[in-house]
């Protein structure tokens, strides 16, 4: 088990349970319980806002039909109360029109249908407090920038050495942020770091035998290690699914993860760049891939250098296809698809990157 894993220690967040049904939240607090959180219960909005009020709640999962105060009316409540609580729903079959009700009024991270399944509903769980963790390192991290860039302002007439101290402190803020979206990363799913790690390492010597500037090369470089931040996002069931074998509802899902990308890092100023490339990375020369379809050069130069080294991985791990290809294999692969999936120049360059 990953060093992540091991470290996520459940007895460290608090999780508020409401519904009117006590067998409902017996049933809750049993399986949290034995999961190590530290669990609370409310059988109607009114309590549940009296012990938010007490409280600091990481995670609150509502019902959604309630007496007097619905789930949505509670969740929309605690959206504007308390935003840092994750807000997860509890539907019934008839209840669905009433949860797409409660996502927009009560900005709730997911819903989950009765009868839950355990495993599901604790991995929904953990994957919200990830999530959590992440927009609050985004908000402290984006403080500490802000913060930062105004105390070089004010330092403009001070000595040089002043100066450089401080933008040395700046680009300790920057690397720790990128430090902290791989661990992200690695808490989702252990192996997606490695495999970024190996994807940033071929992406830069690529950029750099195409004659990029150090700032590009910089940025590919990050670009390919957090670009499947977006992940983070998805199920467990995505996530943990060969994108092959996904059915078209999961597959839909499965596509939205290079947006969310490039929504999770378009809040540091410093990181449009890289969010630029992390969006465009499943686009395709022929114009097929997602999420905008680009073609040809309107396809970033980054996103094309990230899309044949990403390729080139999954095709080996086998995340594309029914079996692992060997890098034999997977070369020949994208040799075939030179000028339809992926860009000519970058191909050889690609190719190159690879003798070399």
């Amino acid at each position: 088990m990953s060093a992540s894993h091991d470290l996520f220690d459940a007895s460290q967040y608090k999780i508020l349970c409401v519904d009117d049904e006590p067998n409902i939240l017996s049933a809750l607090r049993r399986m949290l319980s034995l999961e190590g959180f530290q669990v609370f219960t409310a059988e109607s909005g009114e309590q549940a806002l009296a012990l938010l009020a007490q409280q600091s709640i990481t995670v609150i999962i509502s019902d959604m039909q309630m007496p007097r105060m619905n789930g949505t009316q509670l969740l929309a409540h605690v959206s504007a109360q308390w935003p840092q609580t994750m807000r997860l729903m509890l539907t019934g079959a008839s209840d669905i029109s009433g949860a797409i009700e409660a996502i927009n009024q009560g900005a709730i991270y997911r819903y989950t249908a009765k009868p839950w399944n355990d495993e599901e509903l604790l991995g929904t769980i953990k994957s919200a407090i990830a999530f959590a963790t992440l927009a609050n390192e985004h908000d402290r991290l984006e403080a500490l920038t802000k913060a930062q860039k105004e105390s070089l302002n004010e330092m403009v007439d001070t000595l040089e050495s002043r100066v450089q101290e401080r933008t040395q402190d700046l680009r300790a803020a920057y690397i720790a942020s990128i430090k902290a979206f791989s661990n992200i990363l690695e808490l989702r799913r252990p192996d997606l770091l490695p495999h970024s790690r190996r994807v940033a390492m071929l992406s830069m010597k690529m950029a750099k035998l195409a004659g990029l500037s150090d700032d590009q090369c910089q940025s590919i470089y990050i670009a390919g290690l957090l670009h499947d931040i977006g992940k983070i996002g998805l199920s467990d069931r995505v996530l943990n699914t060969k994108f092959i074998e996904l059915p078209l509802a999961d597959a839909k899902d499965y596509r939205t993860h290079c947006a969310m990308g490039e929504t999770t890092l378009n809040t540091l100023e410093d990181m449009k760049g890289v969010a630029a490339i992390i969006r465009s990375h499943h686009e395709y020369f022929n114009g097929t891939g997602f999420p905008d379809a680009l073609a040809g050069l309107d396809i970033p130069v980054g996103a094309r250098i990230v899309a044949l080294v990403e390729a080139y991985e999954e095709l080996q791990s086998g995340d594309y296809a029914k079996a692992q290809s060997s890098p034999a294999d997977a070369v020949r692969v994208i040799l075939s698809n030179r000028g339809t999936l992926f860009c000519p120049e970058m191909t050889d360059l690609f190719i190159k990157a690879l003798q070399g």
